[in-house]
């Protein structure tokens, strides 16, 4: 739900390009990366995530990869825009938003499906 409620208007921390990514992309536009740390977390595949792909596929350990996946890092992508530098989280989810809602709405929508699928399995 985290990267769900990213994509939404009250989220005015995220930079548009973040949002716009999220709302734009698919569940195969993610990348899991740090698997190789033992600490496997799923991001935005961009520029950034491949070469941090590229580092673990070769062997590199953390202190080769400290400053690609700082918070640093995560703040250039999530605030900046910056999508050459920086990395933006994000879940599978990703690819089953389409667009920004207001909270308000977005949990309307919750509530609903809820509802609906409560009304149907209830048959």
């Amino acid at each position: 739900m985290g990267t769900r409620f990213i994509a939404t208007k009250e989220c005015v921390h995220a930079n548009e390009l973040y949002k716009q990514k999220l709302v734009e992309g698919t569940e195969n536009d993610t990348t899991v990366i740090k698997r190789t740390l033992g600490m496997p977390a799923r991001a935005i595949a961009n520029p950034l995530t491949e070469k941090i792909l590229e580092i673990e596929k070769q062997g590199g350990g953390y202190e080769d990869l400290k400053t690609l996946i700082s918070g640093s890092a995560n703040r250039k992508y999530i605030y900046e825009g910056d999508d050459e530098n920086g990395f933006g989280w994000a879940g599978q989810v990703m690819g089953l938003i389409k667009d920004s809602p207001t909270v308000a709405e977005l949990f309307g929508r919750i509530i609903n499906e809820a509802e609906e699928i409560r009304t149907k399995w209830g048959r």
